[in-house]
């Protein structure tokens, strides 16, 4: 991470470096949110049986990226990202024995470092040069530290997430120049992140899809 900040930092404040070349920097920050699902209960009769509701999950992710001209209008974006989500959902125990329902919340929260390449299409520029993009994103991969869960029901455990290495991602955006090298852009999108949490005994919380608005800032060189 420091070498990425050193490299950004360096093109920022040196933009001669890249003159006249088809690589230009930028960075960017991207809120998000997503939508979680729990399953149906399974239908198995315990004495004591946990079920989720369904919840939403926020985050953001930051981080810097190069992107290289093909030509005029194709365009691939490669960088690095750290990324936190929070996911948030309701709960329910019942004790059938004595017919006894509770009621909880279950708090997930996990970092990664991520690796995203795209590629992507500008349409032509107008007179003030701003223009429109569409594309489509992978992960290649993510690296990711153990995920802190707070249970009502099941106390605190750092077990049964299963987040995906890799996710696919379409955006579309508008870019204006604020300079004559500074480019700011909106990029709102759309992921396919398949996160499954199996914390309670008779149900599992999935997220399959994410959205959010990508801010970025590059240099034109």
């Amino acid at each position: 991470m420091r070498t990425l900040l050193l490299f950004v930092g360096v093109c920022l404040c040196h933009p001669i470096v890249l003159a006249q070349s088809p690589l230009d920097v930028g960075l960017h920050v991207s809120p998000q949110l997503r939508y979680i699902s729990s399953s149906a209960p399974d239908g198995v009769q315990r004495r004591v049986t946990t079920t989720g509701k369904d919840g939403l999950a926020v985050g953001a992710v930051a981080g810097g990226y190069l992107e290289y001209a093909l030509s005029d209008r194709w365009y691939v974006r490669g960088g690095i990202d750290i990324a936190y989500k929070r996911n948030y959902y309701a709960t329910q125990r019942t004790v059938f024995e004595v017919d006894s329902v509770s009621t909880g919340r279950n708090f997930i929260s996990y970092a990664s470092i991520e690796l995203p390449v795209a590629i992507l299409y500008r349409f032509g520029y107008k007179r003030n040069y701003d223009t429109w993009l569409l594309g489509v994103a992978t992960t290649l991969t993510r690296w990711g530290g153990n995920p802190r869960i707070l249970s009502s029901f099941s106390g605190t455990t750092k077990d049964n997430v299963d987040y995906p290495r890799r996710s696919v991602t379409i955006f579309g955006g508008y870019e204006r120049y604020l300079s004559s090298v500074i480019v700011l852009g909106l990029e709102p999108y759309l992921s396919y992140v398949p996160t499954k949490f199996t914390i309670e005994n008779s149900t599992t919380a999935k997220v399959r899809f994410e959205a959010g608005l990508s801010v970025r800032l590059h240099l034109d060189n």
